[in-house]
Protein backbone atom coordinates (compact mmCIF):
# COMPACT_ATOMS: atom_id res chain seq x y z
CA UNK A 1 0.00 0.00 0.00
CA UNK A 2 1.31 3.45 -0.92
CA UNK A 3 1.72 5.63 2.14
CA UNK A 4 -0.09 8.97 2.23
CA UNK A 5 3.17 10.87 2.70
CA UNK A 6 4.49 9.33 -0.53
CA UNK A 7 1.38 10.45 -2.40
CA UNK A 8 1.77 13.94 -1.01
CA UNK A 9 5.37 13.99 -2.19
CA UNK A 10 4.26 13.09 -5.70
CA UNK A 11 5.20 9.45 -6.05
CA UNK A 12 7.00 6.47 -4.58
CA UNK A 13 10.34 6.96 -6.35
CA UNK A 14 12.38 9.54 -4.46
CA UNK A 15 14.22 12.15 -6.53
CA UNK A 16 17.97 12.29 -6.02
CA UNK A 17 20.48 15.08 -5.57
CA UNK A 18 24.24 14.76 -5.93
CA UNK A 19 26.13 17.59 -4.24
CA UNK A 20 29.70 17.99 -5.48
CA UNK A 21 32.18 19.63 -3.11
CA UNK A 22 35.73 20.71 -3.85
CA UNK A 23 38.01 23.71 -4.17
CA UNK A 24 38.59 25.47 -7.51
CA UNK A 25 40.89 23.37 -9.65
CA UNK A 26 40.21 20.16 -7.72
CA UNK A 27 39.08 18.35 -10.87
CA UNK A 28 35.38 17.98 -10.08
CA UNK A 29 34.29 18.25 -13.72
CA UNK A 30 36.92 15.70 -14.76
CA UNK A 31 35.50 13.13 -12.31
CA UNK A 32 31.89 13.86 -13.26
CA UNK A 33 32.70 12.81 -16.83
CA UNK A 34 32.98 9.20 -15.62
CA UNK A 35 29.50 9.25 -14.11
CA UNK A 36 26.44 8.31 -16.13
CA UNK A 37 24.30 11.39 -15.52
CA UNK A 38 21.96 10.61 -18.42
CA UNK A 39 19.42 13.42 -18.72
CA UNK A 40 20.08 14.54 -15.16
CA UNK A 41 20.26 18.32 -14.85
CA UNK A 42 23.55 19.78 -13.66
CA UNK A 43 23.52 23.13 -11.90
CA UNK A 44 26.89 24.89 -11.97
CA UNK A 45 27.05 28.42 -10.61
CA UNK A 46 30.12 29.12 -12.74
CA UNK A 47 28.03 29.03 -15.92
CA UNK A 48 25.73 31.82 -14.72
CA UNK A 49 28.69 33.70 -13.23
CA UNK A 50 30.63 33.68 -16.51
CA UNK A 51 27.58 34.84 -18.48
CA UNK A 52 27.07 37.74 -16.09
CA UNK A 53 30.75 38.70 -16.33
CA UNK A 54 30.49 38.80 -20.12
CA UNK A 55 27.33 40.93 -19.99
CA UNK A 56 29.11 43.37 -17.65
CA UNK A 57 32.17 43.48 -19.95
CA UNK A 58 34.34 42.16 -17.14
CA UNK A 59 37.43 40.13 -18.03
CA UNK A 60 37.28 36.42 -17.26
CA UNK A 61 40.94 36.70 -16.26
CA UNK A 62 40.00 37.91 -12.79
CA UNK A 63 43.48 37.32 -11.40
CA UNK A 64 44.54 40.34 -13.47
CA UNK A 65 41.31 42.33 -13.07
CA UNK A 66 41.17 45.95 -11.97
CA UNK A 67 39.61 46.84 -8.58
CA UNK A 68 36.50 48.04 -10.45
CA UNK A 69 36.24 44.76 -12.37
CA UNK A 70 36.68 42.75 -9.17
CA UNK A 71 33.86 44.74 -7.58
CA UNK A 72 31.61 43.99 -10.55
CA UNK A 73 32.66 40.32 -10.39
CA UNK A 74 31.65 40.14 -6.72
CA UNK A 75 28.21 41.51 -7.62
CA UNK A 76 27.92 39.03 -10.50
CA UNK A 77 28.73 36.12 -8.18
CA UNK A 78 26.16 37.36 -5.66
CA UNK A 79 23.53 37.57 -8.40
CA UNK A 80 24.36 34.08 -9.71
CA UNK A 81 24.21 32.65 -6.19
CA UNK A 82 20.87 34.32 -5.52
CA UNK A 83 19.38 32.93 -8.73
CA UNK A 84 20.53 29.43 -7.84
CA UNK A 85 19.20 29.61 -4.27
CA UNK A 86 15.92 31.42 -4.89
CA UNK A 87 14.89 30.18 -8.34
CA UNK A 88 16.76 27.28 -9.92
CA UNK A 89 16.95 24.85 -6.99
CA UNK A 90 13.47 25.69 -5.58
CA UNK A 91 11.96 25.04 -9.03
CA UNK A 92 13.74 21.70 -9.25
CA UNK A 93 12.47 20.74 -5.80
CA UNK A 94 8.93 21.83 -6.64
CA UNK A 95 9.03 19.63 -9.76
CA UNK A 96 10.74 16.74 -7.93
CA UNK A 97 13.58 16.78 -10.42
CA UNK A 98 16.78 14.90 -9.70
CA UNK A 99 19.89 17.02 -10.22
CA UNK A 100 23.62 17.49 -9.70
CA UNK A 101 24.85 20.59 -7.88
CA UNK A 102 28.41 21.16 -9.09
CA UNK A 103 29.96 23.77 -6.82
CA UNK A 104 32.50 24.14 -4.03
CA UNK A 105 30.23 23.59 -0.98
CA UNK A 106 32.53 26.06 0.79
CA UNK A 107 29.75 27.00 3.22
CA UNK A 108 29.03 24.11 5.56
CA UNK A 109 26.00 25.92 7.03
CA UNK A 110 24.36 26.58 3.65
CA UNK A 111 25.10 23.09 2.32
CA UNK A 112 23.64 21.38 5.39
CA UNK A 113 20.57 23.63 5.18
CA UNK A 114 20.10 22.55 1.54
CA UNK A 115 20.58 18.89 2.50
CA UNK A 116 17.89 19.22 5.18
CA UNK A 117 15.52 20.99 2.77
CA UNK A 118 15.98 18.32 0.11
CA UNK A 119 15.49 15.43 2.53
CA UNK A 120 12.36 17.09 3.93
CA UNK A 121 11.06 17.22 0.34
CA UNK A 122 11.66 13.47 -0.07
CA UNK A 123 15.06 13.55 -1.81
CA UNK A 124 17.92 11.13 -1.37
CA UNK A 125 21.08 13.22 -1.10
CA UNK A 126 24.67 12.15 -1.78
CA UNK A 127 27.94 14.10 -1.60
CA UNK A 128 30.96 13.63 -3.84
CA UNK A 129 33.93 15.40 -2.22
CA UNK A 130 36.97 16.04 -4.42
CA UNK A 131 40.15 16.95 -2.55
CA UNK A 132 43.21 18.65 -3.95
CA UNK A 133 46.15 20.37 -2.30
CA UNK A 134 46.40 24.14 -2.00
CA UNK A 135 49.17 24.61 -4.55
CA UNK A 136 47.39 22.57 -7.23
CA UNK A 137 44.18 24.53 -6.62
CA UNK A 138 46.02 27.82 -7.10
CA UNK A 139 48.05 26.56 -10.08
CA UNK A 140 45.01 25.19 -11.93
CA UNK A 141 43.16 28.45 -11.35
CA UNK A 142 46.12 30.51 -12.49
CA UNK A 143 46.37 28.62 -15.78
CA UNK A 144 42.66 28.13 -16.50
CA UNK A 145 41.99 31.33 -18.46
CA UNK A 146 44.94 30.82 -20.80
CA UNK A 147 44.46 27.05 -21.17
CA UNK A 148 40.85 27.48 -22.29
CA UNK A 149 41.67 30.24 -24.76
CA UNK A 150 39.84 32.77 -22.62
CA UNK A 151 36.63 30.75 -22.43
CA UNK A 152 36.84 29.95 -18.70
CA UNK A 153 37.54 32.23 -15.74
CA UNK A 154 40.57 32.51 -13.50
CA UNK A 155 39.52 33.75 -10.09
CA UNK A 156 41.47 36.17 -7.93
CA UNK A 157 43.97 33.86 -6.15
CA UNK A 158 43.02 35.27 -2.73
CA UNK A 159 39.50 33.93 -3.28
CA UNK A 160 40.88 30.52 -4.25
CA UNK A 161 43.01 30.51 -1.10
CA UNK A 162 40.02 31.29 1.13
CA UNK A 163 37.74 28.81 -0.66
CA UNK A 164 40.32 26.01 -0.38
CA UNK A 165 40.57 26.68 3.34
CA UNK A 166 36.79 26.48 3.84
CA UNK A 167 36.32 23.37 1.70
CA UNK A 168 39.27 21.52 3.25
CA UNK A 169 38.32 22.15 6.87
CA UNK A 170 34.77 21.00 6.02
CA UNK A 171 35.93 17.51 5.00
CA UNK A 172 35.38 15.72 8.32
CA UNK A 173 32.11 17.59 9.13
CA UNK A 174 30.72 16.63 5.71
CA UNK A 175 31.85 13.04 6.08
CA UNK A 176 30.02 12.84 9.39
CA UNK A 177 26.89 14.66 8.21
CA UNK A 178 26.37 12.57 5.04
CA UNK A 179 27.40 9.23 6.55
CA UNK A 180 27.04 6.37 4.05
CA UNK A 181 26.00 8.84 1.34
CA UNK A 182 29.47 10.37 1.15
CA UNK A 183 32.51 9.52 -0.90
CA UNK A 184 35.77 11.35 -1.50
CA UNK A 185 38.34 11.30 -4.28
CA UNK A 186 41.87 12.68 -3.88
CA UNK A 187 43.47 14.49 -6.80
CA UNK A 188 46.89 15.61 -5.62
CA UNK A 189 50.62 15.01 -5.60
CA UNK A 190 53.87 16.28 -4.07
CA UNK A 191 53.52 20.04 -3.57
CA UNK A 192 54.77 22.89 -1.43
CA UNK A 193 53.73 22.95 2.21
CA UNK A 194 55.25 26.32 3.14
CA UNK A 195 52.43 28.90 3.11
CA UNK A 196 54.71 31.91 2.66
CA UNK A 197 56.31 30.28 -0.40
CA UNK A 198 52.88 29.50 -1.84
CA UNK A 199 51.76 33.09 -1.30
CA UNK A 200 54.93 34.48 -2.90
CA UNK A 201 54.44 32.33 -6.00
CA UNK A 202 50.68 32.40 -6.53
CA UNK A 203 49.28 35.50 -4.78
CA UNK A 204 51.93 38.22 -4.69
CA UNK A 205 52.26 38.59 -8.51
CA UNK A 206 48.52 39.27 -8.74
CA UNK A 207 48.12 41.58 -5.77
CA UNK A 208 45.46 44.18 -6.70
CA UNK A 209 46.84 47.56 -7.73
CA UNK A 210 45.31 51.04 -7.44
CA UNK A 211 42.95 50.01 -4.64
CA UNK A 212 41.34 52.65 -2.46
CA UNK A 213 43.17 53.29 0.83
CA UNK A 214 41.56 51.61 3.85
CA UNK A 215 40.50 53.43 6.98
CA UNK A 216 42.29 52.42 10.20
CA UNK A 217 39.22 50.40 11.20
CA UNK A 218 39.04 48.62 7.83
CA UNK A 219 42.76 47.91 7.96
CA UNK A 220 42.48 46.46 11.47
CA UNK A 221 39.55 44.23 10.45
CA UNK A 222 41.38 43.07 7.32
CA UNK A 223 44.55 42.21 9.25
CA UNK A 224 42.51 40.30 11.84
CA UNK A 225 40.72 38.27 9.13
CA UNK A 226 44.01 37.52 7.37
CA UNK A 227 45.63 36.44 10.63
CA UNK A 228 42.78 34.00 11.31
CA UNK A 229 42.87 32.63 7.75
CA UNK A 230 46.63 32.21 7.82
CA UNK A 231 46.48 30.30 11.10
CA UNK A 232 43.85 27.93 9.71
CA UNK A 233 45.80 27.42 6.47
CA UNK A 234 49.05 26.66 8.29
CA UNK A 235 47.22 24.10 10.41
CA UNK A 236 45.64 22.41 7.39
CA UNK A 237 48.97 22.32 5.55
CA UNK A 238 50.62 20.71 8.56
CA UNK A 239 48.17 17.79 8.71
CA UNK A 240 49.19 14.36 7.48
CA UNK A 241 46.33 13.82 5.05
CA UNK A 242 47.71 10.41 4.05
CA UNK A 243 47.18 8.92 7.51
CA UNK A 244 43.57 8.68 8.69
CA UNK A 245 42.79 11.73 6.57
CA UNK A 246 41.15 12.67 3.31
CA UNK A 247 43.71 10.90 1.09
CA UNK A 248 43.70 7.69 3.12
CA UNK A 249 39.89 7.67 3.18
CA UNK A 250 39.40 8.43 -0.51
CA UNK A 251 38.63 5.98 -3.30
CA UNK A 252 39.74 5.89 -6.91
CA UNK A 253 38.00 7.91 -9.58
CA UNK A 254 36.53 4.73 -11.10
CA UNK A 255 35.30 3.42 -7.73
CA UNK A 256 33.63 6.75 -7.04
CA UNK A 257 31.90 6.67 -10.42
CA UNK A 258 30.64 3.12 -9.81
CA UNK A 259 29.24 4.00 -6.38
CA UNK A 260 27.55 7.19 -7.60
CA UNK A 261 26.13 5.47 -10.68
CA UNK A 262 24.58 2.91 -8.33
CA UNK A 263 23.12 5.70 -6.19
CA UNK A 264 21.63 7.45 -9.20
CA UNK A 265 20.21 4.32 -10.83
Amino acid sequence: MIKLIELLKGGTEPPKALIVAGAPGAGKGYILKDIDLGSLKTFNIDNAFINLLKKSNVTLDLKNATPEERSKAAKAMAAATKELKTSIIPNAIANRESFVLDGTAASFKNTLALKDELEAAGYEVFMLYVYTDLERSLKQNQERFEKTGGEDRSLAPAIVLSTWNSVTKNYQPYRQAFGNNFISVSNTGETMKDLDAIIDQYLTPYKPKDTLPKSPKQKERSEKQWGKLKTELEYLLSLDKDKDGVIDSSVSRKAAADIINQFLS
